[in-house]
């Protein structure tokens, strides 16, 4: 691993983090093997922010636990630390790398979102508005969405708002992601949610969306529910 400690001002990252891979405090210290307790004085910031704290995270997360991913069949996934490491430092370095290449999992938004440095937030940040293809784009949303702050939640909605290719791809995964359609039907939901094979089904897990702290999943999961309205009246 090559994160420091020094890139950590506070727990909040590594709580984000957790709460969006859905595991409780408990799970996260038993896969861990630390205190509850322990984890919670660190996330709250009660005690520092050390680097075996960190690699543990990165270690539970970067498997994906309790979270699917997209049927993208050319999904890249992390696949191990040393992928993580090279993956983090490429992004710090300007360089896309992975994220240029195609669609990425729910696994490399766990794992690097939380321990990326200023630096590399502020090259997402640039990706998701200049990026040369529509998959960056949409990747870096998906970073910038998992990220705490109304600037990164005001830029997602931007984005999503105005970046018609981008709002097709993010809508699409969440699509896939919740109902684990294959990627054709995740598709021509995302375009037309009145066409889904569940409609109730989704909307449920829509709902739950609609309240997370990953302002991408967040948005998308209103700009679905509004229209699969017609579908639920019925």
């Amino acid at each position: 691993m090559s994160a420091t400690e020094g890139e950590y001002e506070s727990g909040a990252r590594l709580r984000a983090a957790r709460e969006y891979v859905k595991l409780s405090l408990a799970e996260m210290a038993t896969a861990a093997n630390f205190s509850k307790s322990y984890l919670g004085q660190v996330e709250t910031g009660v005690r520092p922010v050390t680097l075996d704290v960190v690699t543990a995270y990165e270690k539970v997360l970067g498997n994906g636990m309790k979270r699917k991913d997209i049927t993208h069949p050319r999904l890249r996934k992390i696949e191990d630390g040393e992928h993580l490491a090279a993956v983090k430092a490429a992004v710090e370095a300007g360089d896309p790398g992975i994220f240029a290449e195609g669609p990425t999992s729910s696994t490399i938004d766990a794992a690097v979102a939380p321990v990326v440095s200023a630096a590399g937030v502020e090259n997402f940040r640039r990706w998701a508005v200049t990026g040369k293809t529509s998959t960056l784009r949409a990747n870096a949303v998906s970073i910038i969405g998992f990220l705490p702050g109304r600037a990164n939640a005001d830029l997602v909605a931007r984005v999503l708002d105005t970046d018609e290719r981008v709002r097709e791809l993010c809508l699409a995964s969440e699509v896939s992601r919740l109902m684990q359609w294959d990627w054709a039907t995740s598709k021509a939901v995302a375009a037309d949610p009145v066409t889904a094979p569940d409609p109730r089904k989704l909307a449920a897990k829509l709902a739950k969306e609609a309240v997370s702290e990953d302002s991408e999943a967040r948005w998308c999961a209103g700009w679905l529910l509004q229209r699969l309205a017609p579908a639920l009246a019925g």
